[in-house]
């Protein structure tokens, strides 16, 4: 059980650090429901980052529409930084989903275009957590983990992977 657990690197999409050489830590996470988001957040209690940036997945259009407020809430009462995106809107409109994630933010403190953004395109989202990113912080991105795709309306699906494009974005 060791030697197995010495050569285990983790679930994929699950608490998973991007490593480009970056003075700070990229972790892609799934946690899609208020939960998990908990769980996660009490795990990262246990180490010292100087600033949280959350990119925020928007629970995804057709589900569960009570807990985008939530999830806000629990981004912004943890997370120094917040940026609500988009993530799998299916047939709802993503800057509505997005604009109700972020009240639940907006309602712990968090004031737009200072500490709360609300960036559509989730490649410029993680493109500005990045950007916001100093030295000993964590760009956490959640909502996705190691998904395949963005599904949007009529059942499409846009080829995505959080992991692969903060790659790209850190090269």
């Amino acid at each position: 059980i060791q030697y197995a657990l010495l050569k285990y690197k983790g679930m994929p999409g699950r608490y998973e650090f991007i490593d480009q050489g970056q003075n700070f830590k990229v972790m892609v996470d799934y946690a899609p429901e208020p939960e998990s988001m908990t769980q996660l957040y009490q795990t990262l209690n246990l180490f010292n980052f100087n600033k949280i940036i959350h990119v925020l997945g928007s629970a995804g259009g057709g589900r569960d529409v009570s807990r985008r407020p939530v999830l806000g809430k629990l981004a912004g009462l943890n997370a120094d930084y917040v940026i609500v995106t988009n993530e799998d809107p299916y047939d709802d409109d993503p800057q509505i989903i997005i604009d109700q994630v972020a009240l639940g933010a907006e309602h712990n403190d968090k004031t737009l275009n200072q500490d709360l953004f609300k960036i559509l395109d989730r490649r410029q989202a993680i493109k500005k957590a990045l950007n916001l990113a100093q030295e000993n912080d964590l760009v956490l991105i959640t909502g996705k983990g190691c998904e395949q795709a963005i599904c949007i309306d009529h059942n499409k699906k846009i080829p995505w992977d959080d992991r692969e494009v903060v790659k790209e974005l850190l090269k």
